[in-house]
């Protein structure tokens, strides 16, 4: 399989001298699933923020299908981070919008038009569980649905990667099944996914790559 992205001695030192991450180096090939694991406040979260193009790394050098970030002019960046679907910890969604709104948002950006935008959206919306939910204002939401609509929200830009920060973080054990199995079925479509977690139930017996954060080193784990 080819390669999709790239890190070579990646490091972040936050002010005054927090070091999130030291020297890491990874390499995910093209479909694979991964879990990055590993406690709060061990760097999970400052890492997909790197590989997003949210955060720029203190020293080393990040590629993406061959392209190096810090080669890439911020219009270029966004572009680059177009192909990516971000499913963030705390959801990041619009509150006082409707579940629609906040799904279609992503593609506004975009520039996809309205009517392929529809074509898109409600599909989604069936495939996961949120068919009769559309209008529903996300604030009246349970957590599992916000979850499931931020996963729409990453999904419906057709991305190459998807980078999922704690997805199950705040769900009971039927829910934080069903996200796994959307993400399984995502993966086994031909999208790459990377997910960071703290919970060793999610990945143990699943015959997945694991990764974790030590020290603000990156270890494979053998399970």
């Amino acid at each position: 399989m080819a390669t999709l992205l790239r890190l070579e001695r990646v490091s972040k030192i936050y002010p005054p001298y927090i070091q999130a991450l030291d020297r890491v180096d990874l390499e995910v090939e093209k479909g694979e699933f991964i879990f990055i694991s590993g406690p709060s406040g061990a760097g999970k979260t400052t890492l997909l923020n790197l590989i997003f193009g949210l955060e720029r790394p203190s020293s080393g050098r990040i590629y993406y299908a061959g392209r190096e970030y810090g080669r890439l002019s911020r219009t270029e960046l966004i572009r680059l981070r177009r192909k990516m679907g971000f499913v963030f910890q705390d959801f990041k969604l619009l509150p006082n919008k409707t579940v629609f709104e906040n799904i279609y948002l992503g593609l506004e950006i975009l520039g996809v038009s309205p009517s392929e935008a529809y074509q898109r959206v409600y599909p989604w919306l069936r495939r996961l569980g949120l068919a009769g939910k559309e209008k529903a204002r996300v604030e009246t939401l349970s957590g599992g649905e916000k979850q499931r609509v931020a996963i729409a929200r990453a999904v419906v830009r057709e991305p190459e990667l998807i980078l999922a920060d704690e997805p199950t973080g705040n769900l009971d054990p039927q829910r934080t099944r069903e996200i796994l199995e959307i993400l399984e079925e995502l993966n086994a479509e031909g999208i790459t996914v990377l997910v960071a977690t703290h919970d060793e139930s999610l990945y143990r017996g699943r015959h997945r790559r694991v990764l974790t954060l030590k020290g603000g080193r990156l270890v494979e784990e053998d399970v």
